[in-house]
């Protein structure tokens, strides 16, 4: 079984990356038989902007290629995701939103957490990418989510190979390993269940 870890942010400045980093520190830890975990960077996809005529979900004939293709490709591929955002504005950034609109039933009915970080720990940016994954696509919103409160890269929360450098990420680690479980748990029933 396979766990995305998507890094969402693509701006060059940005913190997500120690957080990534984070994330994937922790999941080797945690004695998980049979799952693999592989991460993708939409900064390294350079998708395009979002601009096909016709909505992925509705257009029988679409062809992908590119970028565009590898991105869709590695969500058929996954079983499961852990979307890793900051919050810009009160919403995910424009980054991830633009590859989600090129999502057509590649995650359909496979479950996913959300890793936010920001000022309010990316409480908003959480919301908004479980409604939007949710809403028409079809992906699985697991109830669990993980919470980096402050300003990780200003701050200096977390280091740039992933190490906490603050007692309140630290105290993130159980809700992560908690989370990553669930996402895990459910990823296998929902496969079982697509698979019969």
């Amino acid at each position: 079984m396979k766990l995305l870890i998507v890094n969402g942010s693509t701006r060059q400045a940005r913190a997500t990356d120690r957080v990534v980093k984070w994330v994937e520190n922790n999941v080797k830890g945690y004695g998980l038989e049979n799952v693999e975990f592989e991460t993708i960077d939409l900064r390294e996809l350079n998708l395009p902007l979002f601009d096909e005529p016709v909505s992925p979900m509705m257009n029988e004939n679409r062809v992908t290629e590119g970028s565009v293709k590898q991105w869709l490709d590695a969500l058929a591929g996954a079983d499961g995701y852990v979307f890793v955002t900051p919050e810009y504005n009160h919403a995910m950034g424009n980054g991830l939103k633009n590859a989600i609109d090129f999502i057509d039933y590649q995650i359909m009915k496979k479950p996913f957490i959300v890793v936010g970080h920001g000022g309010v720990g990316g409480a908003r940016a959480i919301e908004n990418v479980k409604t939007t994954l949710n809403a028409n696509i079809g992906a699985v919103p697991v109830p669990n989510s993980v919470n980096v409160f402050g300003y990780v890269g200003y701050q200096d929360l977390i280091s740039e190979t992933g190490e906490p450098n603050d007692d309140n990420v630290r105290a993130q680690e159980g809700p992560l390993k908690g989370a990553v479980e669930t996402l895990a748990w459910y990823a296998n029933a929902l496969k079982t269940a697509r698979e019969q």
